[in-house]
């Protein structure tokens, strides 16, 4: 083989095998504070969060949220892996269990602040909300400022009811571990679960923030939180 076509394989195999950027492992306490609507920041009577071997559980008895103390995450792509606990609580002990992971949250703590939300629901994991201020748009709608959804493709008909699973579901059974990963690139929003794309989003508003895990009335653990940055 010429020595230059030699050259070119190294470089072109160099390329394929290329390693991601190394991810920021963000499932560690000391990341984040808690939020929950009856008692405000960093008060937990009840231990709706708590780290169990390297996995958060959030028992959702309380509305409210684990924030990233760090304000200004942008331009990365989230992976995150959770599955569905058994317990529910009031006003949501019968209808689907419920948890987000919300981007760009900027301004002050409440239930529910300013963010853009890739929602967990079942039957619904995979939609994006737009929440109390913020702006997102897709297929040429433009949503905001209230809180407004954006349904995947294949969801509907849809039930509210737990334990519930769509004609087109993606999620995994009850039970098992799924894979949510959120793309967000300047004010480019795209979701993808268990490999499945649901929903791409433009002129996002805000672009950076907090990175926001839910306690939305039902039991759930997360076992991996990784955020790999990406060129602006």
């Amino acid at each position: 083989m010429p020595r230059f076509l030699l050259l070119l394989l190294v470089v072109l195999v160099g390329c394929a095998t290329q390693k991601p950027a190394n991810a920021i492992h963000l499932l560690q306490p000391q990341n984040f504070y808690s939020f929950l609507r009856d008692f405000g920041r960093d008060k937990d009577p009840d231990q709706v969060f708590t780290w169990e071997s390297g996995m958060l559980h959030i028992s959702g008895q309380h509305y409210g949220y684990l924030a990233t103390t760090q304000t200004n995450f942008a331009n990365y792509k989230l992976v995150a892996e959770f599955k569905w606990g058994e317990k529910t609580w009031a006003p949501r002990i019968d209808n689907g269990r419920d948890s987000g992971i919300l981007v760009h949250f900027v301004g002050r703590d409440q239930v529910w602040p300013k963010s853009i939300e890739c929602q967990m629901i079942e039957g619904g994991t995979g939609d994006i909300l737009v929440v109390n201020g913020a702006f997102l748009t897709i297929d040429g709608v433009r949503k905001g400022p209230g809180i407004a959804r954006f349904d995947r493709p294949g969801r509907n008909p849809w039930d509210d009811k737990k334990g519930f699973r769509g004609p087109h579901e993606i999620e995994n059974p009850h039970g098992q571990w799924n894979k949510v990963e959120v793309t967000c690139s300047n004010d480019l929003i795209s979701v993808s679960v268990n490999g499945h794309h649901t929903l791409t989003g433009t002129n996002a508003s805000p672009t950076m923030g907090k990175i926001v895990l839910q306690s939305e009335g039902a039991e759930v653990f997360f076992r991996r939180l990784d955020l790999y940055p990406m060129a602006r």
